[in-house]
């Protein structure tokens, strides 16, 4: 018996999974990601290091602050250019408030119907409102600091363009402390949900650092000890491509699938939370080192409350003095990796003496996590495998959410 679940809903881009079952055992199974490549690492050579960041930001329209500030980043590396400490937190805010208003989406929108009979429209209606007030606070910062809240104008290589006043970041710190208890809410609603069983057999993948939840910088690390700088990025990952789908596979050499995201990031440096977010995760009985893929959807709601919270640090902590200083161009290459929301992101470049690029390479999370899913999606079927056809493909679709894939990302 073939099954074809032809579309995924509720996802990123457009991909399907097909597998086969014969005599009780499962077959060929393919994740086929079909939606059609964009070609940006070749529209990008030939154009300015100025250009780059507006280009890429159009990657995606849910993480394009992180295609920004990770090109930004690998731009800045090129050309010897090291920001001011205030640059960076003002990054990290832009970068904390992506990851926030992207897993509000996911949790509320994307994978909460799964676990409601699919229709979120009946009996839900706390759960909305609360979905609405976290989304607009989160989506205030990078319209703030970015100019708006989508593709934003005012991140450039050097720093910000402009920043807020005083009196505007008091009103943006005064929402985020409306919605705590909304962020701390959610936490609470998606751990009292009912997950499939399922033990993912997967490598995690995260940035960390020995003084903060990395979302910017730090060291490649995995749950098995790897650590290894950015510029060592050739030497453990490698990139496959395969006939079936229009993404290539990103994978550790002679390891297992990796798995980059909340769980990983979770899963490596939970210790590094912030107090309250991390006293809300023991609360609900979330350890941190869950291997389930499902619970990808609780660690989400977890980082929903550490990225509010830090931000109100962050932006408590702003002088708003040097955002912006003047970059000098050089001939060189430069790479960055930073965490977006669903992931590892990592931008190469090499810019000639005036400023033009002339490689670049862009590896998206869901690249990374193809393969995981592929082999997850294996063992969920094997362990189900007598359940009916239409149960057993739902199941796949559910799992398939809980990663919050990207596939849009994945065929720039």
């Amino acid at each position: 018996m073939k099954i074809n679940i032809d579309y995924i809903a509720r996802v990123e881009g457009e991909a399907s999974v097909k597998f086969d079952l014969k005599d009780g055992k499962l077959g060929n199974l393919k994740l086929n990601i079909w939606e059609p490549p964009r070609f940006f690492e070749g529209f990008l050579v030939g154009r300015k290091y100025d250009e780059v960041p507006d280009i890429v930001s159009r990657i995606c329209g849910i993480c394009p602050v992180s295609h920004m500030t990770t090109s930004i980043n690998a731009i800045e590396r090129a050309i010897g250019f090291e920001p001011s400490s205030e640059i960076k937190n003002i990054r990290n805010i832009m970068a904390l408030s992506q990851i926030a208003a992207s897993h509000i989406v996911h949790v509320y929108s994307l994978a909460l119907p799964d676990y409601h009979g699919l229709d979120m429209l009946k009996g839900l209606d706390k759960e909305i409102k609360r979905l609405l007030r976290l989304k607009e606070a989160v989506n205030g910062i990078t319209a703030l600091f970015g100019g708006r809240a989508l593709h934003p104008v005012s991140m450039v290589a050097g720093g910000f363009t402009k920043v807020p006043s005083r009196d505007e970041i008091g009103r943006l710190i005064s929402g985020l402390k409306t919605v705590k208890n909304d962020a701390i809410d959610t936490v609470k609603m998606v751990s009292e949900l009912v997950y499939p069983g399922l033990e993912g057999d997967v490598e995690y993948a995260a940035l960390a650092a020995e003084d903060e939840y990395a979302v910017n910088g730090g060291l490649i690390t995995t749950a098995s000890g790897l650590k290894a700088g950015v510029d060592r990025y050739y030497t453990i990952f490698k990139e496959k491509e395969v006939s079936y789908a229009n993404a290539k596979k990103t994978v550790l050499k002679g390891k297992k699938p990796v798995m980059v995201g909340a769980l990983a990031r979770l899963n490596i440096k939970a210790a590094m939370l912030h107090p309250e977010a991390a006293r809300v995760a023991e609360m609900t009985g979330f350890s941190g080192q869950s291997k389930n893929p499902f619970y990808n959807i609780v660690a989400q709601a977890i980082e929903i409350v550490h990225c509010i919270l830090k931000c109100i640090d962050l932006l408590e902590g702003l002088s708003l003095k040097d955002y912006f200083m003047k970059v000098s161009l050089r001939e060189g290459s430069g790479a960055a990796m930073t965490e977006a929301p669903r992931g590892l992101l990592y931008h190469e470049y090499r810019l000639n003496r005036r400023g033009i690029i002339e490689k670049a390479n862009l590896v998206t999370p869901t690249a990374y996590n193809f393969l995981g899913i592929e082999e997850t999606l294996k063992k969920l079927i094997n362990g189900n495998i007598d359940k009916p056809a239409a149960e057993l493909s739902l199941l796949c679709e559910m799992l398939v959410r809980a990663y919050d894939p990207c596939f849009s990302c994945s065929v720039h």
